[in-house]
């Protein structure tokens, strides 16, 4: 797989993911559990699925830099970015064990969290996409 291919499939993972997540919220907000529940865990099989293709991406080729104008808006998105996705693995895996569990008091609690982490990192990571893009 080519390096366009990878990023492609990663970009879309990533963004199909966060939507999921922001369309589960809608279902438990609207009291939907059954498509809350299959919501949140297709978001996070195409997390997984993103991880693999990152991680093809990341092994295969070589890093790219920004060397733009905007060097340390780049570089808190990439930091924050980071940070909070290395976090958002363990949260994600604690917050759907909990559910699917049954352990909703506690899932309750630390899903607002992971889903607040998770959609930022969906985002985050296309802003950086489209930093390296120009610069």
């Amino acid at each position: 797989m080519g390096y366009e291919v990878l990023t492609l499939l990663s970009l879309t993972t990533v963004a199909l993911s966060g939507l999921l997540v922001v369309l589960g919220l809608v279902f438990i907000k609207t009291g939907r559990k059954e498509l809350h529940k299959k919501a949140m865990i297709s978001a996070s099989f195409l997390a997984l699925l993103f991880l693999v293709f990152y991680g093809l991406k990341y092994f295969l080729y070589p890093p790219k830099y920004y060397h733009g104008p905007y060097r340390e808006v780049y570089l808190f998105f990439l930091l924050s970015h980071s940070v909070l996705a290395t976090l958002n693995l363990p949260l994600a895996v604690v917050t759907v064990f909990l559910g699917l569990t049954g352990r909703y008091s506690k899932h309750r609690k630390v899903a607002p969290v992971t889903a607040l982490v998770w959609i930022y990192v969906a985002v985050s990571g296309w802003i950086v996409f489209f930093f390296l893009r120009a610069g």
